[in-house]
């Protein structure tokens, strides 16, 4: 009975330890896969070549001082991952806006809400603006930002949270970022550098440009850009492999024996020489007021 009490319990120990290494999450963002180490040191210093810069989008934002405005940026995809996003400046820095395969679904499905709400006429104007940019849900995020897009050097992992807000009677779909840790600067001295944790972001999208941000983000494309990278990796190793070569023979060429055989019969001394964005138009309750 004693030993099956133990045995009983050393089981349960195995069951917990082995839920709770199943419960571990993984990182979507990890280090090593959205910082590769085989990048070029010129490319790693400057913070460039990380990913793949593709279609013009335009979106407007809403800047820390002054009305929403339209900016032109551009879809991006993180190469051999399934981080995909956008790039944009925001204020008077550039910032990437990146999602992991969760976060983009999360996302799709956070426009596909918004669409049906806007056409059934369910998207409340009295509504306050932090309840509403958060209505469709949340998901771990992650951006690179900086000064300019060639030296994008801080990083930071925030949430993003999915809505809609209106702005002078028109909805717009959202996508809040709100400022967050740079962790560019762990486990540095805080004498250093300042911290630079990123601003407060929030996105706006009309109905067109929020669907024409699902169709870049969904799944079915982002595979795509996934399996070309693959095939395009497969394709360099198997002609690194079938890359023939000869090994080089230990046995001396006849022309260099005689060489050698010469230079023994000539006289000590004596020298001898031996030879070798059209943004699209929107398509709101109401048009923006100028």
């Amino acid at each position: 009975m004693k030993k099956l009490a133990i045995f009983a319990v050393i089981l349960a120990t195995a069951l917990t330890l082995a839920s709770a290494k199943k419960a571990k999450k993984v990182d979507p963002y990890d280090d090593k896969k959205m910082h590769p180490t085989d990048r070029a040191g010129l490319d790693k210093w400057l913070g460039t070549n990380r990913y793949d810069v593709l279609d013009e989008l335009g979106i407007y934002i809403k800047p820390i001082v002054g009305k929403i405005k339209v900016k032109k940026g551009n879809f991006i995809y993180r190469r051999g991952t399934d981080v995909a996003g956008f790039r944009i400046y925001y204020d008077t820095s550039a910032y990437t806006v990146e999602m992991a395969e969760e976060t983009r679904k999360i996302c799709c499905d956070a426009i596909d809400k918004y669409c049906d709400d806007f056409e059934n006429k369910r998207l409340d104007k009295r509504a306050k603006f932090d309840k509403t940019r958060r209505v469709y849900g949340s998901a771990p995020g992650y951006e690179e930002y900086g000064v300019v897009v060639t030296m994008m050097n801080y990083k930071a992992k925030p949430t993003f949270y999915f809505g809609y807000g209106f702005v002078d009677g028109s909805p717009f779909f959202v996508i809040y970022v709100p400022k967050s840790k740079n962790l560019a600067l762990e486990g540095r001295s805080s004498t250093d550098t300042p911290n630079l944790e990123s601003i407060a972001q929030n996105y706006y999208f009309t109905r067109a440009q929020a669907q024409k941000l699902k169709e870049f983000i969904c799944e079915e494309n982002i595979s795509l850009f996934h399996d070309k990278e693959a095939e395009k990796n497969r394709d360099i190793n198997e002609a690194a492999v079938e890359d023939e070569y000869s090994e080089a023979s230990g046995e001396i060429p006849d022309k260099k024996k005689k060489e050698k055989k010469a230079k023994k019969s000539e006289p000590v001394g004596e020298a001898y020489d031996d030879g070798e964005e059209d943004l699209t138009e929107r398509d709101d309750y109401t048009e923006i007021k100028k």
